[in-house]
């Protein structure tokens, strides 16, 4: 054993993405992070949900109050007109038409006051039944006003005359009035044409009481659309009136501010736009004729979208706040009837984007975004800084894991965390590691003794194995550390890097034979042909037979004293006693098996095994119940009876008990199984060509082998002893596959295998504690296994480097007598490609 090994981890490919592991403080650090953005995503998509609703809130609230204000101030400034005009109407003063030139007309305060106190009056005017005309037109600092009526400048007002002249002819004067109602110009028969008893607001007026308000038409004052309020004053001598000009609805829409980007509009039932900010909606031909701008005529998509709507989907959407998409931008809209005071149909719309209700809350989203960015700036950092603080005590107790994992349970630097969870399962941790290691080392040590025991059971079982069990590992171990540092050559990839490979080594080297402990010890001690378990009754019988010959030998001496004896016969007797005497000594000589057999000695032994001798006693009493069993399966002869003095009983064989099982268990090895069991034939066993062991002898040594493979096979050994079995049952293997048990060949042999099979020759042929042969030099050993090895029995590349490593050597001189160990030059061993 080198050193105390590292247990190595054999995992499968157990790595997939979707098994991927993360470190601590990246899980930490995700997660806080995940909770900033999850809290930031809930807030916006919070805000956002809600900002729809607070839209709508908003939207149909604005849109109420503005549409209400609109259509009461609408209503205000037409209820207003119709006082000025109700009340104007029967006062004295308005009675009486204009004189010619005239500019002190008692209705003038009156006009001029309600424009004054009314700016969304266009003009007062009163027309009367001769065809008069009395009108204030109000500037009100408009340019265009100024150039249609060339007023000069500082003009306020312009006061229009049409009254009757000396002569009975109407004549029209103009007077421009400055903001003092001082005349500050003049000018005669601008439009000379005007008859008010030809006007709508004229005609219609005297046909009723009340205050009346015309449709939409053009004035002829200024060519442009507006409506007229009016009333016939007294008995119906005149009408008196009131402009609005369409422009000054649209203005007034305009003042009203929605939202940044909010629209407000009047359209009519057929969809005619009334009044639009920043666009006009009047077209007049060429006589004079009012056309309205329809919506889908209007430059303003948003307009005419809304327009389309409505006149989809009628009046069923009035009053109601929705939302419509125009051109991928999303809008809230209201749409409000307008009283029926305007004399046609109105419907007031207002609109805007969403967004311009859910800029705050954008805003508020954009801070939350700012804000998390920034906590992100600022915790991650920190985040990364403490998790790993945190992490360090966690990536220590993941790398003692991971050792675990290794099975490697040595001794780690201490450490520790003060957060008290960690703390109490590095302390776990480190006492299951300690108590671990204690356990394995000591389980370990007891494996390495029991394994040396058996192997020393072994050694101790028959002197003629000597001490080759514990002996061989030191040859292999000493040898697979040099194939180890080789750096170049077949073996330079060879590497045995982990303790645990090199334990696996050392206990099949220790194990290699251990299926010895099922072989018959006196089949492992046979050191004669004959020998074999004996009942010494057999000698003590012969011993009686013996007895009985003299007896006879003495009484026919007594008959025969006096008798001489012819030297013939005494020549015959000294020839007869010295051929007995040399058949002994040549069956003696047989029977210790040094020497090959030849086929003349073993005629020679067939001629010997004839002679015959009288069995005058019964070699069936005084046994044992196994070999009484065998003997009365055949018929006892009747004594005395002349038997072969060498002889084949049946007796002698032993048939398989479980042959057929015996083949089913070793199917996988190329070893001939013998026919028979045992067979103790005396002339069977004499006739051995080589050797004192017959086939079943052998077969009996060799399996060994094959219960060395399958006794360490069953044994359940970890992941890193798994290759033992292979290791330590291949040492009877050859290179070229002429060996057993299972015929394997250099590139089916491992190279742990190949070590230990020189190793086991190199200590048989080297051991000087067999009983049975003398101890062979070093120069015979290193000639014997540099022939094996040209015969391709052992692995040429380990051979070459066992000798010149000089494994060899070391072994020698610590195992070897001085007598064994001889000069030697390994050029004259080393094979050759």
């Amino acid at each position: 054993m080198w050193s105390l090994p590292v247990l190595s981890l054999h995992e499968g490919d157990k790595m997939a993405w979707v098994n991927r592991k993360y470190s601590f403080y990246i899980s930490i650090t995700t997660v806080l992070i995940s909770n900033v953005l999850l809290l930031a995503g809930m807030f916006l998509w919070i805000t956002h949900k809600e900002s729809r609703s607070a839209a709508f809130e908003t939207a149909d609230a604005l849109f109420s109050e503005i549409n209400t204000k609109t259509i009461e101030r609408y209503e205000s400034a037409f209820h207003s007109v119709s006082l000025v005009t109700s009340m104007a109407a029967p006062l004295p003063g308005f009675q009486n038409p204009p004189i010619d030139e005239e500019v002190s007309h008692p209705s003038l305060n009156y006009m001029f006051e309600a424009l004054v106190h009314h700016d969304y009056i266009y003009s007062t005017y009163i027309g009367y039944a001769d065809g008069s005309f009395v009108q204030i037109i109000a500037m009100r600092g408009k340019t265009e006003l100024q150039q249609a009526f060339k007023a000069p400048k500082h003009t306020a007002f312009v006061l229009r005359i049409i009254a009757p002249s000396v002569n009975g002819v109407m004549k029209h004067s103009w007077h421009y009035i400055d903001e003092n109602r001082q005349i500050i110009g003049e000018l005669d028969n601008l439009d000379s044409i005007y008859d008010p008893r030809s006007r709508i607001w004229y005609q219609q007026a005297l046909k009723q009481d009340s205050t009346f308000f015309t449709k939409t038409y053009v004035f002829s004052s200024y060519k442009i659309p507006g409506i007229t309020c009016a009333k016939k004053i007294g008995s119906g001598n005149g009408v008196i009136g009131i402009d609005l000009t369409l422009e000054q609805f649209s203005q007034s829409l305009e003042d009203q501010q929605i939202s940044e980007n909010g629209l407000l509009f009047l359209f009519n039932h057929s969809g005619q736009l009334i009044a639009l900010p920043h666009e006009e909606t009047v077209i007049v031909d060429e006589k004079g004729e009012l056309t309205f701008l329809h919506g889908s005529q209007s430059h303003n998509p948003t307009v005419g979208a809304v327009i389309a709507d409505f006149m989809q989907k009628g009046e069923t959407i009035l009053g109601m706040t929705r939302e419509i998409t125009i051109n991928g931008e999303r809008y809230l809209v209201m749409l409000t009837e307008v009283s029926e005071q305007l004399n046609f149909n109105q419907i007031l719309a207002s609109i805007a984007p969403v967004s311009d209700f859910t800029a705050l809350i954008r805003l508020m989203q954009e801070r939350i975004l700012i804000l998390c960015c920034l906590v992100l700036v600022f915790v991650l950092p920190l985040a990364l800084f403490f998790s790993k603080i945190l992490a360090r005590s966690l990536s220590q107790l993941e790398s003692e894991a991971q050792k675990i994992g290794q099975r490697d349970f040595s001794e780690s630097p201490p450490f520790d965390s003060n957060i008290k969870e960690l703390h109490t399962l590095i302390n776990a941790f480190t006492l299951m590691k300690r108590t671990i290691r204690q356990l394995l080392e000591r389980q370990r040590k007891l494996f390495d003794d029991f394994t040396k025991l058996t192997a020393g059971a072994i050694d101790a079982k028959s002197p003629y194995t000597g001490k080759h069990c514990s002996r061989v590992p030191v040859v292999a171990q000493m040898l697979a550390k040099a194939a180890c540092n080789t750096k170049e050559g077949p073996l330079a990839d060879f590497d045995m890097p982990t303790e645990d490979e090199k334990w696996e080594f050392e206990i099949a080297a220790w194990l290699h034979d251990c299926g010895k402990v099922t072989t018959p010890e006196y089949i492992v001690d046979k050191a004669t042909k004959l020998e074999t378990i004996y009942n010494r009754l057999h000698e003590i019988r012969m011993r009686f037979e013996v007895l009985l010959r003299d007896a006879e030998i003495a009484h026919y001496q007594q008959l025969l004293k006096g008798k001489e004896i012819d030297q013939s016969q005494k020549a015959a007797l000294e020839k007869q006693k010295r051929e007995i005497i040399a058949d002994f000594e040549f069956i003696a000589a047989c029977n210790i098996g040094a020497e090959s057999m030849t086929d003349e000695d073993i005629e020679r032994i067939k001629v010997i095994s004839a002679r015959t001798w009288m069995r005058n006693l019964d070699d069936r009493i005084g046994i044992s119940a196994e070999e009484s069993s065998r003997k009365t399966a055949h018929p006892a002869p009747t004594l005395p009876v002349e038997e072969n003095i060498i002889a084949d009983q049946p007796w002698h064989s032993k048939p398989w008990q479980t042959k057929g099982k015996q083949l089913s268990e070793f199917k996988d090895f190329n070893m001939e199984i013998p026919d028979e069991q045992y067979n103790l034939g005396e002339l069977y066993n004499l006739c051995i060509r080589t050797g004192t062991l017959s086939p079943e002898d052998r077969y009996k040594i060799q399996e060994h082998i094959i219960q060395t493979i399958n006794m360490l096979s069953k044994l359940d050994f970890p992941d890193y002893l798994a290759k033992v079995p292979e290791f330590a049952g291949a040492h009877h293997e050859t290179m070229i596959g002429t060996g057993y048990p299972q015929g394997l060949k250099k590139e089916d042999m491992s190279i742990p295998a190949r070590i230990i099979a020189i190793a086991d020759i190199y200590e048989a042929l080297t051991a000087a504690d067999r009983p049975y042969k003398t101890p062979k030099k070093l120069s015979s050993t290193l000639k014997i296994m540099s022939s094996m090895c040209k015969d391709q029995h052992i692995d040429k590349d380990l051979f070459n480097l066992f000798l010149r490593s000089g494994v060899y050597q070391l072994y020698a001189e610590k195992y070897l007598t001085k007598e064994q160990i001889d000069d030697i030059v390994i050029d004259d061993y080393l094979v050759s490609s």
